[in-house]
């Protein structure tokens, strides 16, 4: 039985584009909603349970937006340490160097 390949160096994950990408759709997402949360709001001649039923989505998307925008900003940086880290030279970097031609 062979052994079994070790972790490929060249692998990257994609988690923090995948991070950065919630958090925009979650910003953007929030941003839709929240201007037909108010086009809405406008429609509704004062309804007591709509005006309760409005705050309350108000509340949701408001932090729908703070934890996008998180998440962008864990992202972003989390992509640009990945860039620097690339540049850095490490061993898998040296391993092709030191290929026979």
């Amino acid at each position: 039985m062979s052994k079994p390949e070790g972790r490929n160096l060249e692998h990257r994950s994609s988690n923090a584009m995948l991070l950065f990408c919630i958090g925009a759709g979650l910003c953007t997402l929030a941003y839709f909603l929240g201007a037909g949360a108010v086009i809405g709001a406008l429609f509704t001649g004062g309804d007591p349970a709509v005006v309760v039923g409005g705050l309350i989505a108000a509340i949701g998307l408001g932090i729908a937006t703070i934890v996008g925008f998180v998440l962008m900003l864990i992202g972003g940086i989390w992509m640009v340490g990945q860039v620097i880290a690339d540049q850095s030279g490490g061993d898998e970097e040296k391993r092709y160097r030191d290929v026979d031609r």
